[in-house]
């Protein structure tokens, strides 16, 4: 499968419209598809002289921006492996990424140089790789000669070959480095196209189609498909540097997109802001990363008119589930669902013991995929993830006799509360309904007696008559009400705000319950 290589998406679009924008700044700057090849090829020369070849790993330590787009396809097009790391990591994250992931060169700009100062004077003997700066020299960081337009064809690869390393979002663990292939991504780029167009062949978006504004950073998964995914269809990319309502609405008035993929804490956001944003002619969001709460869901829909649509996927096993336009049409939407399971993923709900479950059963949701060869930098976690072929997300749900997912809960967020199974987003969807509650997120804490707990962060709305322990006494009450005596949460603690990784998602492991919390 010599078309394999991620390269010859950009390649197809520069062949079938070339001369159309394909990449926007938010500071005002474009390139066409050609431009972009050009320019790719010129960091691919780079590369090569750096003595980069195929199957080598590129680490970018770059700030989010249109620039990442020319170093991802420069290095797809030799065959090397980019390793996209967060432009948030101190120097002992990046540290420990690189470690975790053995680059053969890293790539810096000039946005974190106390980072990449540190990183170097934290090795007495120097790092075991060469760093190069993407925007000027820095000290221990010459500057790498990339911006030439040069015409680099992409090499063949392998299908199961890799393309690139992504971070988890490490919401319930340190974050893991990530092995995807070419074939596996392509894959997945394909059935997407194939059930939100209707056909899955490439450049299908006519020729003056609005860009798409990937809102998510590129060192995320979410980002890159959505990146990868726009130029598959054959639509622009509007790529900026981190979210904010203030900057979208600026956006939205100069491209008039008709789309968005958000995260549920950019909806949230967009919910809770004062101003209304311009979201006219805009016909649908896309939501994924993790469920949306449906007050937030509901009041989006409410103010904007606008359907939140759901996809369902990991950066290990692509996309899985999810709710289309026409689905919406066609009247086989069912609340509270991840999605219909998209044509032609092989899915399976497991008990622990491996075994597949019938219809209707609660276990974990495995899927068949090609896309991920496991994390690099964890032997055994890969072995737990990837078995014969099969990908273990972690989530438990359920499929009904329509082919639907429901999601109960994160296998290894599961709270047993006296020997019963708590799941957190079952009793965050509950207080969320209440109107004093901003937010929430509902943590295991030991017990001696039960074993574990669930315990409530609450991010309150603000009202003067009603305070702390009164409140807290009312969302007890109000989880009893609604919810088995032994999943109401046992204590309440109210925090300004939860804590979020660097990909948007809320944590749960490093939210910790401080004391004075009112316990119930």
């Amino acid at each position: 499968m010599t078309a394999a290589n991620l390269a010859r998406i950009l390649e197809g679009r520069h062949a079938d419209r070339g001369d159309r924008p394909g990449l926007y700044g938010e500071d005002g700057r474009s390139w066409t598809f050609e431009q972009i090849d050009l320019l790719a090829g010129g960091v691919a020369t780079a590369l090569r002289a750096e003595g980069v070849t195929a199957g080598d790993r590129v680490a970018c330590y770059l700030t989010n921006g249109p620039e990442i787009v020319f170093f991802l396809f420069g290095a797809w097009k030799i065959g090397a492996v980019p390793v996209t790391v967060s432009s948030l990591y101190n120097a002992a994250e990046l540290a420990e990424s690189t470690a975790k992931t053995a680059p053969r060169l890293l790539l810096v700009d000039d946005r974190r140089p106390d980072v990449v100062a540190d990183l170097l004077g934290a090795a007495p003997d120097g790092v075991p790789f060469p760093v190069r700066s993407v925007a000027g020299a820095l000290p221990g960081a010459p500057e790498l000669p990339w911006r030439r337009e040069v015409r680099v064809p992409g090499v063949d690869v392998a299908p199961e070959a890799e393309a690139c390393i992504l971070f988890t979002g490490g919401t319930t663990g340190r974050p893991k480095a990530v092995s995807v292939t070419h074939g596996g991504t392509r894959e997945s780029l394909t059935r997407l196209a194939r059930v939100t167009t209707g056909t899955d062949a490439e450049g299908t978006a006519a020729r003056d189609a609005k860009p798409n504004l990937i809102a998510l950073p590129l060192f995320h998964s979410g980002g890159q498909h959505s990146l990868l995914f726009a130029f598959f269809v054959g639509r622009p990319a509007v790529v900026w540097e981190r979210f904010g309502v203030d900057r979208l609405a600026d956006l939205m008035a100069r491209f008039a997109f008709d789309n968005f993929f958000f995260l549920p804490t950019m909806v949230y956001d967009i919910v809770h802001a004062e101003r209304d944003l311009p979201f006219q002619g805009v016909k649908s969001v896309l939501v994924a990363g993790q469920a949306i709460a449906w007050p937030v869901r509901r009041a989006f829909e409410q103010r904007y008119h606008v359907p939140i649509l759901v996809n369902y996927g990991s950066t290990e096993a692509g996309h899985i589930a999810g709710w289309t336009g026409r689905d919406m049409k066609a009247g086989r939407w069912k609340p509270g669902s991840a999605g219909r399971v998209y044509p032609g993923v092989e899915l399976e709900i497991r008990d622990d013991a491996g075994a597949a479950l019938p219809t209707g059963a609660e276990g974990e949701v495995v899927v068949r995929s090609a896309l991920t060869r496991g994390y690099v930098d964890d032997a055994e976690a890969s072995a737990e993830l990837v078995r014969d072929g099969w990908v273990h997300t972690g989530d438990i749900g359920y499929v009904d006799d329509d082919g639907v997912l429901f999601l109960v809960g994160r296998k290894r967020d599961m709270i047993k509360c006296g020997g019963f199974q708590v799941w957190p987003e079952e009793i965050e969807d509950e207080l969320r309904g209440h109107p004093l509650v901003r937010d929430v997120r509902v943590l295991g804490r030991p017990d001696d007696r039960l074993g574990e707990i669930p315990v409530a962060l609450v991010v309150r709305e603000d009202d003067d008559a009603v305070g702390d322990d009164a409140l807290a006494d009312r969302l007890v009450a109000y989880a009893r009400d609604r919810l088995a005596h032994f999943k109401a949460p046992r204590r309440i603690e109210f925090v300004p705000a939860l804590e979020r990784s660097t990909t948007g998602k809320i944590s749960r492991v490093s939210a910790a319950v401080p004391d004075g919390g009112v316990s119930r």
